[in-house]
């Protein structure tokens, strides 16, 4: 149904014997922000844990195709209604049963005031109904047709609804309970080491995987050394300079292009009468960063700059569209021409966590800008509270708010255009005369069409400057010889499908 543009899968997976360790040792950056919550964030340290323990009625495989499932099959039956049909005998870790039940209750708790603070509400904001056929066979009905409808499905999570109305979802957060590979055992607050077991009643059983212990090592310096002492076996997460000596110390490291942009939203939403209303302030930050720099100083080579919230692969990357241009000469003139000859001040909300390197990135945008005549205070926020902003819109005076293009969701760059937009919750950048394009991308079932009117929108966006394209993001993981087979798919590891031996 999807090409993509997302392979990973190291080595062929072997078979092993009964006598070959279980246990997979991992140091990652952080315990997953909301813990399990399946709707609060989409962080790639959630998904780890959420798509291990959950499951969507779709899902994205390696290669980025949209794969089954909780459903096995579906297909529009007219312009409004997509038909599912569920995978059988499935039951959650608690006993409770799987059927189209779950789905409609899923999908009217997410529309329900209750889950207004949810990231991913806004999945499911254009359904209209769920309508049950029979129990394995649910219509789902949008307001309007709905192109992206299965891809968007793989961002929401099946719960019981029986134990998700007795614990809520605060109760449900600290004890996740799903149809998963795994189950969880410990969240590790007190001990520092986040466990999983195998699910024994999961349709997707791990094939050799039985318990993975996860490390939450904040400074990518513990988490070398968290590998090279022989203490986890798999990392991810460290800099870009502590690859050249991983692979001298024997670990394999892979380095893998991720669908994903790093950039700095320019707001025009709120803040009336400030600089980055103008499309000349905005385009001339852009031209004022040097982004090569930042791909191949700071981060070494494994990045590259982009003009577009996309990379080659995701379904409407516009392979026309080059990065600004690093010209500190326009940016001035530009400035000049919309009033601001003599420069400006902007604040900027940042993130740190993500790219190893972000708080260098920053701090060389800022440096950059300095050179044009634009004084830019960066303030750092830390993770729930960005996305308490970013659910709410509740910036305060931040000119300025980091942020990605993220692909990884659909790899489809519909995710990524609908949040640089006015239909956005808590919206922060919006053009109203984009708004019909992405409503046409949005209803055309014709896949060749609309992937053209998607690279009609990412070259607009890109004269539109929404953002300051940086570079696209990739994952760096590092392994003992122990590991044998990695399977990275569109949100995180697939422990069940990786192996191990002594």
């Amino acid at each position: 149904m999807m090409i993509a543009a997302r392979t990973f899968v190291f080595m062929s997976l072997m078979l092993c014997s009964a006598a070959q360790a279980s246990t997979l040792r991992l140091a990652s950056a952080s315990l997953p922000p909301g813990f399990g919550n399946p709707y609060g964030s989409i962080a790639q340290s959630a998904s780890h844990t959420r798509t291990t323990i959950l499951d969507a009625l779709t899902r994205l495989s390696p290669d980025g195709m949209l794969q089954p499932a909780l459903a096995l099959s579906w297909q529009p039956t007219d312009a409004r209604t997509w038909r599912f049909k569920l995978r059988p005998d499935v039951v959650f870790s608690n006993g409770e049963p799987f059927n189209g039940a779950t789905v409609r209750t899923v999908i009217d708790w997410l529309k329900s005031p209750a889950a207004s603070a949810q990231l991913l509400a806004s999945e499911v904001r254009d359904i209209a109904e769920v309508r049950l056929i029979d129990e394995l066979t649910v219509d789902i009905i949008t307001a309007k047709t709905d192109a992206v409808l299965p891809k968007r499905l793989t961002m929401i999570m099946m719960v019981p609804p029986v134990a998700w109305a007795k614990l809520g979802v605060d109760g449900f957060t600290q004890t996740p309970i799903g149809t998963g590979s795994y189950v969880l055992k410990d969240w590790g607050q007190t001990t520092g080491k986040t466990v999983i077991e195998a699910n024994p009643t999961s349709w997707r059983k791990p094939q050799q995987i039985t318990r993975v212990e996860l490390f939450p090592q904040k400074d990518p310096v513990s988490r070398v050394q968290a590998l090279t002492s022989g203490r986890v076996d798999l990392t991810q997460g460290f800099g870009p300079e502590d690859v050249a000596a991983l692979k001298e110390q024997g670990f394999r490291v892979h380095t893998e292009q991720e669908p994903q942009i790093m950039a700095l939203a320019l707001r025009n939403v709120g803040n009336v009468g400030k600089p980055l209303h103008d499309i000349r302030v905005r385009q001339a930050l852009n031209y004022a960063v040097d982004k090569s720099a930042i791909a191949d100083v700071i981060l070494r080579g494994t990045a590259q700059a982009v003009g577009q919230g996309a990379i080659p692969g995701v379904t409407g990357y516009n392979p026309a569209i080059k990065p600004y241009a690093h010209d500190t000469a326009k940016a001035k003139a530009l400035l000049a021409d919309a009033g601001y000859a003599n420069g400006l001040a902007l604040t900027a909300s940042i993130q740190l966590a993500g790219a190893t390197e972000a708080a260098a990135i920053y701090q060389k945008v800022a440096a950059d800008l300095a050179e044009a005549g634009v004084k830019l205070e960066l303030r750092p926020v830390q993770g729930p509270e960005w996305v308490r902003r970013y659910s709410t819109g509740d910036w305060g005076d931040a000119d300025i708010i980091s942020s990605t293009w993220n692909g990884a969701s659909y790899h489809d760059t519909i995710r990524a255009i609908e949040t640089y937009s006015c239909r956005k919750p808590g919206a922060f950048f919006c053009i109203p005369e984009i708004e019909p394009l992405i409503d046409a991308s949005g209803v055309e079932l014709d896949t060749v069409k609309r992937e053209r009117l998607l690279q009609d929108i990412m070259a607009r966006y890109h004269d539109l400057a929404p953002s300051i394209f940086l570079v696209n993001l990739t994952s760096v993981y590092a392994h003992s010889a122990r590991v044998k087979g990695i399977v990275l798919g569109a949100t995180g590891l697939w422990f069940e499908q990786m192996q191990l031996v002594e």
